[in-house]
Order: C-alpha cells, then structure tokens, then sequence
C-alpha cells in the first residue's frame, strides 16, 4: 500500500479524471450517450450512422468539452455574488426592452418575450436561450470557431431528441413542484425578421431557466424510450483545421452563415489565417507525387 503523502498526490492528480469518470457514470444511467472520436473520417461516419435516418435531432458545438449545456445568463449569473438571481435576470430583460427603442427601424412590430430575448441573443446580450441547428455541420463549424484551442484538447457536437422536450416537460409538470417547474426547457423558433442568419444556420434555441441546464434537465428524467435523448460527442482539436476545410466545401462557412459584413470579415479572416497550413497540404501532396514517379 502507498504511504500517505504519496497517496494523496496521486488522489490529487486524479481528481480531474475521477470527476469525469463519476460524470460518465451519471450519464450511462440517464438517457444521455457519450461518443469520443479521433478523426474527421469517424466524426463523419458517426453523424452518418446515427442521424441521417433521424431527423428529430438537434444539434449544437460548443469550443470546450466540459461546458454544461447552459445558457450565457445562468453562467453570468453564477459569477455574481447577490443571492437574487432571479430578480437581477427580469431587471436584465426590462433594462435590454427600454434599451432598444427607437433603434428597431421606423415602425417595428411589437415583440413578446421570447422574441425580445432571440433579438438580444442575435446582438450579444446574455440571454436564458442556447443556440441549436438542424444542422449538424453548422454545429460543428461553430465549435471550431469558437475558440481556436480548448483548454482540455477536446471540442464537443451535442445532439438532442427535439421530440423528447415535451416528454420530459411532461414528467416535471406532472410533480407539480417549485423545483420540477424550474426544469422546464422550451423549444423556441422564432418568426422575426431581425434576424436573417437564423435562416441561412437552420437556428433555433431551447429557453431554460437561470438555474438549470440541459444535462440535469435529461439526467433528472426517466428514460422515455428506445432512443438516446441526448447524444455528446467529443473530438480533438488537432484536427479542426482539416474540418474546416472540408466544411468549406460544403459551403459552410462565415460568408455562408452570416449573411453580412461581419460574415465577410471573418471569412477573409479564417482564409488568411490558413495560409500555412494549405501551403503544408499541397507541399506534402507534391512530395507524394514525386515519390510515386520514382
């Protein structure tokens, strides 16, 4: 048996390891699957094999694997000290709602909340929304894009049952609590014309309250069927620049997804930024094709 001292080191290096272990854990008893691939040819396979012939799912990329599915207003909230969550979130609303009069355009139509609240997530704001895509590739560029590299070398394509929001909803209505009432997501696709990149990024948003997230959401709930729920999976980031490339291919890109100036900057931004890389490409492809005429 290890001496004490030595013990507890080795219980301090693992700790990261056991968390994700105890999280893994969690998520084979819950309704949620975990997939790790290690290249672009599974990452597509995957995609292929489980979601071709199932339209139902969602998807969404995020630039770090060990992100909660949480919106921007709960992870701001959770950095301020004030206990009334709550309240500062509806102050958050009624202050955006004043903000934006008379800067819709002459004549605007008037907005409910979920629309107020898809206006400001277009425009920055922390909002209680999480951004979807029907798409899956269209995730996947955006956990690429996020952020070049993620602090555990992973990136994340999430997918979730859009039919299984009313299920689950079901469950929690039907405990007729304070808490279960707080785990109640909603599937939001708004019809608003302030926002034309929704269109071309087949967008939508699921709306949680500030206190929860889209694992506990499913984890919480009796499996409800044959099918996964909700699906993670993980890929390196050591192969994002290839992806890209393909995903360019498939015209999607920030010229394609932002139809705009912002999207024609980042666009050129992301070409240039590739330069070296392409030049390695066609550099290595030349020397394979001196060897073969050898």
């Amino acid at each position: 048996m290890a001496p004490m001292n030595e013990l507890c080191v080795i219980l301090s290096k693992s700790c990261t390891k056991l968390t994700l272990i105890l999280k893994l854990k969690i998520m084979a008893k819950s309704n949620i699957e975990y997939i790790n691939v290690d290249d672009w040819t599974n990452l597509r396979y995957t995609i292929n094999k489980y979601f071709a012939h199932w339209p139902e799912y969602i998807f969404r990329g995020q630039s770090q694997d060990d992100w909660l599915l949480e919106s921007t207003l709960s992870r701001t909230l959770k950095k301020i000290k004030n206990k009334d969550k709550e309240i500062i979130a509806e102050d958050h609303f009624k202050r955006f709602k004043l903000e934006i009069r008379g800067r819709r355009g002459e004549n605007p139509k008037t907005l409910d909340e979920n629309e107020i609240w898809t206006l400001g997530q277009h425009f920055g704001l922390h909002t209680p929304l999480l951004d979807w895509t029907e798409s899956p590739w269209v995730a996947i560029f955006f956990a690429l894009t996020g952020q070049e590299k993620s602090s555990t070398g992973k990136k994340v394509l999430w997918a979730l049952h859009i039919n299984d929001i009313d299920r689950i909803n079901k469950h929690y209505k039907s405990k007729r609590t304070v808490k279960a009432n707080k785990m109640l997501i909603e599937l939001i696709q708004p019809n608003i014309d302030e926002n034309s990149r929704l269109v071309n990024q087949r967008g939508l948003f699921t709306k949680l309250h500030i206190e929860n997230n889209i694992e506990d959401w499913v984890t919480e709930a009796p499996n409800i069927g044959d099918w996964i729920t909700l699906y993670k999976i993980v890929f390196p980031d050591d192969i994002c620049q290839k992806m890209l490339l393909y995903l360019n291919l498939m015209n999607i890109n920030h010229s394609s997804l932002f139809p705009d100036l912002y999207g024609s900057s980042k666009y050129s931004n992301l070409k240039l930024l590739q330069t070296d890389y392409l030049d390695e490409l066609k550099k290595k492809e030349l020397d394979n094709e001196s060897d073969d005429d050898e």
